[in-house]
């Protein structure tokens, strides 16, 4: 596809009689420098200014380079569902193509640290995303309201999913019924984490998996980097009968217990998690599961503040932090598409040096001319 047809969902807000620029040519700029190391509007602005002779070959540009102001003002207002939807259909487009056998889609929530209130450090906006591993897609956001928590976004993110033979994975924050009941009516599978917050279903199911653990199939892995050694013991029952504090839970047929351990600098540390799922697998399989779910915290978040400094993002006015978190996720999306050895930071760095490499890192989504 090329800008317009990425961007045509995206209503223009603006009065025609007070555009100077077409609004496909402040998205494209906005992004092309995103991808190439810009974190902010007035960093897009001299992107744009410096690469003007390049981007003339893109874009129209019949009013020139767009100022900060603007380019803020049109984030502010832009309608963040409709450019969200940008990428939600790209990124569905390219699993189908994909052609995945049971993607599993991570479900976990943001907090944007850079738009809190100072002296109220809880106030940053909260975005819960849709992730899938494998594949490095993001398949669905959404914004948590206003002084709530992430289980009233959960349940609106996993309506707005094509749950189609899919596994649904999600933390404590995702664990109630209704949440399994929406995943079991889009005919998906769920895999989520239990705790103590639940008290009568977590005591029962640590009870009883406590007893059975030995007789129970099991798997096991070892992991050795960066100075640490951690251990993940995994085993699965699915006799479930006896269990009425899970009677409620909709098509459950495992009860997953991970035990892990982690040594690193002569310290050693426990931890014992318990999942419910209505999928049935192997002790491999929900170990490998378990694992892929984190995924989202270290190739997804991990690389929104590291790679491209969301946390330090300052932006706060109107619908401009979630566009531009939006903004974000697709230029990582195409980063992560490339195929070569460098990091992803290098990547941005590298794509703002050479235009060519630009050209190569956008044209998985764009056809540039």
């Amino acid at each position: 596809m090329d800008f317009n047809t990425f961007f045509a969902g995206v209503p223009d807000f603006r009065l025609d009689r007070r555009k100077k620029h077409r609004l496909v040519d402040i998205l494209a700029i906005a992004l092309l420098a995103i991808v190439s190391g810009a974190d902010d509007f007035e960093e897009i602005e001299a992107y744009g200014k410096r690469k003007e002779s390049f981007l003339r070959g893109l874009l129209a540009l019949s009013n020139g380079i767009p100022s900060h102001d603007t380019f803020n003002r049109v984030f502010k207002f832009m309608d963040k569902g409709a450019f969200g939807e940008c990428l939600y259909t790209w990124s569905r487009e390219l699993l189908a193509f994909l052609e995945v056998n049971k993607p599993q889609f991570n479900l976990d929530g943001k907090v944007l640290r850079g738009t809190a209130k100072a002296g109220s450090k809880k106030s940053g906006i909260c975005i819960v995303s849709a992730w899938v591993a494998e594949q490095q897609l993001v398949l669905g956001q959404e914004t948590v309201a206003a002084k709530s928590s992430e289980k009233t976004a959960i349940p609106e993110l996993i309506k707005s999913l094509d749950l189609r033979g899919a596994l649904v994975s999600c933390d404590a924050a995702g664990c109630q019924v209704s949440n399994a009941a929406l995943i079991v009516e889009g005919r998906g599978d769920y895999l989520v984490a239990i705790k103590k917050d639940q008290k009568h279903a977590y005591e029962q199911l640590c009870e009883w998996m406590e007893k059975r653990k030995q007789a129970l199939p099991a798997d096991e892995w070892v992991d050795f980097g960066s100075g640490r050694i951690e251990k993940r013991r995994c085993c699965v029952e699915s006799r479930l009968e006896l269990l009425d504090g899970l009677a409620d839970w909709p098509n459950l047929r495992s009860l997953v217990m991970v035990e892990s351990q982690r040594e690193k600098n002569g310290r050693t540390t426990a931890e014992t998690r318990f999942y419910l799922s209505s999928s049935v697998a192997t002790p491999a399989e929900f170990n490998r599961l378990v694992r892929s779910h984190w995924s989202v915290e270290n190739r997804l978040h991990w690389r929104l503040d590291v790679v491209f400094r969301e946390d330090m993002s300052r932006t706060r006015q109107g619908n401009a932090p979630q566009n531009m978190a939006t903004a974000r996720k697709i230029a990582l999306q195409l980063l992560a598409q490339v195929q070569d050895k460098q990091s992803m930071k290098n990547r941005r760095k590298i794509a703002g040096w050479d235009d060519q490499y630009l050209l190569e890192v956008v044209k998985g989504l764009f056809k540039c001319v």
